[in-house]
């Protein structure tokens, strides 16, 4: 279990995921060609003595490194389709990599690795680079939905669509086989960051009738392609995701940016370990954040939250109805005041039931319900979102980590739900201060 809540914590700093108690097998193949030591790869390093190795059938890469910048890492290899380069972006840390091939969901397999070639990303970082116990091995492939599942919950998390949120079943209640709305690679509980608008070399895309800038989007693209699912491992009551996603508003661009998930079923809900790092060599300008995008079913559609100045008291909560749509409507978001850590909200039906989210340090909730009809229907185009907003800037390299919390139920069992995480934190915070 240490050695398991390590590798958590690197998921959360690094954002590529560590190789798990387990996750090698028999049919791992070493690659000894691939053990460098203080290489100076900023202008490109080309390894060679890779022909003659037998690595038989694999549809995943590990290494551990070491490196003095961010680099970028080419793989080459063989498969049905021909010849594939695939390439991997890292941050310069001293860590565990775990790489699956394009293809992996539909259970496709390299014969061959050909080819690997380190170089830094930016010319101005040298970067020198150390690899050993570097391997080919072969993932056994699940199915495009994994579930996490106890006596009160069902969490579905979509590998299919970058590792996001599509299902949270709630067994004590009959009403609804998933509160949540999965209509689309948008419509997910799911990262996303909104970057800049103007980047050199970089062509707009257009969603709507909008100029969209650059928007990585865990589920995939707004024309249905998927973002790549990196790296996945699963325990009992944990799932560990990292994905490159896509650029929302164009068609099958990857962006420079890698999200991590790591989510954990409770008794009483989820908590989710978010992390993103992002390579894009152009600066940010602070902007509100999603932490995270939050849709449910039309038919909770009520939005419940605190608006007052005496959090986890037990203070009235403030209920709005017939929400419009959030785009373009600056009243659709509601600031949190100051000193309000009461910073959860819900979507409920007319009988007070529903599922809600909790993300500690919001300072805007955007709400709003986009062609609302009552349904209950997860794949329904009618849905009400939320936004827990922080405004900041990602920095190139750096990774920005947050968790947040789901549960379900009684307007008031959830409070007292996410009561019980924040007086966890608190006591969390004051044993590292």
């Amino acid at each position: 279990m240490k050695v398991f809540l390590k590798t958590l914590s690197v998921l959360l700093s690094l954002s590529i995921l560590g190789a798990l108690p387990g996750c090698g097998t028999d049919r791992s193949v070493p690659i000894p060609a691939l053990s460098l030591s203080d290489v100076d790869v900023t202008d490109g390093y080309e390894t060679d003595g890779l022909s003659g190795i037998q690595t038989g059938r694999f549809n995943r890469l590990t290494f551990s490194y070491r490196a003095t910048a961010p680099l970028r890492v080419e793989f080459t290899y063989r498969n049905s389709d021909g010849t594939v380069t695939e390439e991997l972006l890292l941050s310069e840390k001293e860590t565990t990599a775990s790489f699956l091939l394009d293809g992996f969901l539909e259970n496709k397999t390299a014969s061959a690795l050909t080819g690997v070639r380190f170089s830094a990303l930016r010319k101005d970082d040298p970067c020198i680079l150390s690899v050993s116990d570097f391997y080919c091995d072969k993932q056994d492939v699940p199915k495009k939905t994994v579930y996490l599942e106890n006596d009160r919950f069902r969490l579905g998390i979509n590998l299919d669509w970058g590792g996001a949120i599509g299902e949270l079943t709630d067994k004590t209640n009959k009403t609804y086989k998933n509160l949540l709305n999965a209509h689309d690679t948008g419509r997910l509980v799911q990262q996303s960051f909104y970057g800049p608008t103007e980047i050199p070399g970089y062509k707009n895309g257009i969603y709507g009738e909008t100029v969209w800038g650059y928007n990585p989007v865990q589920g995939g693209d707004l024309n249905g392609n998927r973002s790549k699912l990196v790296a996945y491992e699963q325990t009992d009551t944990t799932i560990c995701i990292v994905s490159r996603p896509l650029d929302w508003a164009k068609d099958n661009s990857p962006t420079f940016a890698y999200y991590t998930n790591v989510y954990t079923l409770t008794d009483d809900g989820v908590r989710v370990q978010n992390s993103v790092i992002d390579f894009l060599d152009t600066p940010w300008t602070p902007r509100h954040q999603e932490l995270p995008a939050f849709y449910a079913v039309s038919a909770l559609g009520t939005f419940v939250f605190y608006d007052g100045q005496k959090p986890w008291t037990g203070d009235t909560l403030r209920y709005e109805r017939d929400l419009p749509f959030w785009g373009g409507n600056p009243d659709a978001y509601y600031t949190v005041k100051d000193g309000n850590t009461e910073t959860w909200c819900a979507w409920v039906d007319d009988a007070g039931y529903g599922v809600g989210v909790f993300t500690p340090g919001a300072e805007i909730l955007l709400a709003g319900r986009h062609a609302y009809d009552g349904s209950k229907k997860p794949t329904a185009d009618s849905t009400n979102y939320v936004a827990p907003l922080k405004t900041f800037a990602l920095r190139y390299g750096e990774p920005y980590s947050y968790t947040y919390y789901l549960t379900a139920g009684s307007v008031d069992e959830i409070r007292q739900t996410f009561q019980q995480y924040q007086n966890a934190n608190a006591s969390e915070s004051e044993e590292t201060t």
